[in-house]
């Protein structure tokens, strides 16, 4: 028996294998998504089914695999794959698919593992929600005793070979790298173990004139060399030696399933997300070659830091800031036009690859631009974009089962307390995701409203704004609660020549006194971000 919690999940299904996710629901998940494609208009739907490298994946890819088959669904099965081969081949149609579904736990430990569902629109590709969409036939069929597998369950896989995504794939993301038989100097790739080592072989084919060296390269589910999140404290610090040790230009690292890519400079220096994020948009942005949309708008996530804000208008964009989470940031950049989106986390969407978030790209992307018109090490790129002294991501540790409730309700108390000062025109407060809050209150901008407008494609604003042409923070904060884990999330930016500590550290007092008298929670802070760890008592 698998959670049935898991069919309450916004984006994908992810737990621990097998107590909360296992064959049981994989299959009942390929046969749900068959049914809901059936009712989007489609009768005999061809869904792509890739998995990583994760050692529960063969056996969840079979599942899944006889689900889709056994409701009448056409799987085409892609075998050991990255997530956005799965993402690009349903949005292409290949072998006329019209979704796909991918076994990964992205970036969670090697015990975990997930389901991720999209469905191809035209020229997009969307996330199919499980509450949303999921959960509906789940229901249905609850109570149900004389519930029965069809006989074509018992066919998991198809007659043919598997379909063969990686070349087409990388053959596609090349283009975001048109000079790539003539990029030189020397580049350090981290896989960790994960099923980005998929790419080696392809790319050191076509980067001839380049050396690409790589570590980890080895897929293992078990992740025995770091952690599947190269975010994680200390996860690159092989790589970053390595590429001071090679005098190599960067490094590059995939998480778990290679949708995310992280970056190392020369100096061995760990290149933020918001950073990379930052650098691709004025890359973009700055491109005389591209035809844009009216404004150039680029969409980011409320974490995000300043700096994307002031880089975008810097290189003529219009900023459009959106909840956390993909499935949103693929839907506001559809919805202004963006020419590009991303997130804090290392997520990086481009709209001519159906809105999908890649690593492959975004590290071609952003060596082109390296290659082509910056002409400069990468160290003096990141400099260049002026960032702002930010807390990195600190995550407080609500010690609870019931964490869910209990981290909305601190995050509901902080809140109020910061409305309370709005009142008062100290600051503005801003829940699009979490509460953020932003120092000081300026007349320019009377009410959160103006400093974030909704839009005409989004009226109620509760899914992403426009943010207003001039205002600037001295310092700001966003606090919101985790959708997997029991922590509470904190982010903290100043201003530059600013120290973020004090403030970071005051607001982490506050928390930690609201969960510990108000709701009777245990609490600590288990990740201490870029700050480093502090005796708060």
């Amino acid at each position: 028996m698998f959670d049935r919690d898991q069919f309450d999940r916004s984006a994908d299904f992810r737990g621990e294998y097998p107590r909360e996710l296992n064959e049981e629901l994989a299959w009942f998940a390929g046969r749900y998504l068959v049914r809901f494609l059936k009712q989007q208009g489609q009768s005999s739907p061809r869904i792509i089914v890739g998995r990583d490298g994760r050692r529960s994946s063969p056996a969840l890819y079979a599942a899944i695999i006889q689900g889709i088959a056994s409701e009448g669904g056409v799987p085409l099965p892609a075998g050991l794959c990255t997530t956005d081969m799965v993402v690009w081949g349903a949005g292409a149609g290949i072998g006329g698919a019209v979704a796909g579904a991918m076994i990964t736990a992205s970036h969670n430990p090697a015990k975990d593992n997930g389901i991720k569902l999209t469905l191809r629109i035209p020229g997009a590709v969307q996330t199919i929600l499980i509450k949303d969409h999921i959960k509906p036939q789940f229901i249905k069929d609850a109570g149900n005793s004389s519930l029965e597998a069809a006989q074509a369950a018992c066919v998991p896989f198809a007659k043919s070979p598997t379909l063969d995504l990686l070349p087409k794939f990388v053959e596609w993301s090349m283009r975001w790298a048109p000079d790539a038989k003539t990029l030189q100097g020397r580049v350090v790739l981290d896989t960790g173990n994960g099923v980005g080592g998929l790419f080696l072989k392809p790319l050191a084919k076509r980067l001839s004139a380049a050396r690409v060296d790589a570590i980890f390269t080895e897929i293992d589910g078990n992740f025995p060399n770091r952690p599947s999140n190269p975010g994680l404290p200390g996860a690159l610090n092989v790589l970053k030696q390595e590429v001071k040790r090679t005098e190599a230009m960067f490094g590059a690292a995939f998480d778990g399933d290679a949708d995310r890519l992280f970056l190392v400079d020369e100096k061995g220096t760990f290149v933020t997300g918001d950073q990379l994020l930052a650098a691709i948009a004025a890359s973009i942005l700055d491109d005389s070659a591209r035809e844009f949309t009216a404004g150039k708008p680029v969409v980011f996530a409320a974490t995000c830091s300043w700096l994307i804000i002031e880089t975008i208008r810097r290189f003529g964009g219009t900023p459009y800031i959106c909840r956390v989470g993909q499935e949103t940031v693929k839907t506001a950049m559809q919805a202004v036009g963006a020419v590009f989106g991303g997130e804090s986390s290392a997520h990086f969407n481009f709209p001519e690859s159906y809105y999908q978030d890649s690593g492959l790209i975004a590290l071609l992307a952003f060596w082109q631009y390296l290659h082509a018109r910056a002409k400069k090490p990468v160290s003096e790129i990141i400099a260049s974009l002026n960032p702002w002294p930010h807390s990195g991501e600190i995550n407080l540790e609500i010690k609870s089962e019931n964490f869910r409730t209990i981290s909305e309700d601190a995050v509901a108390r902080l809140t109020k307390r910061y409305l309370d000062r709005a009142k008062l025109q100290e600051c503005y407060v801003f829940e699009l995701d979490g509460v953020s809050v932003y120092f000081p209150w300026r007349a320019g901008a009377p009410t959160v409203d103006e400093l974030f407008p909704k839009q005409s494609g989004n009226p109620t604003g509760e899914r992403y704004r426009g943010v207003h042409a001039t205002y600037q923070p001295d310092w700001w904060f966003n606090i919101r609660r985790s959708n997997n884990e029991p922590l509470i999330r904190v982010n903290v930016e100043c201003k530059a020549g600013m120290d973020v500590t004090q403030p970071t550290v005051a607001l982490i007092v506050e928390l930690m006194t609201i969960c510990r008298n108000d709701l009777n929670c245990p609490v600590a802070v288990k990740d201490w971000g870029a700050i480093g760890p502090q005796n708060i008592g």
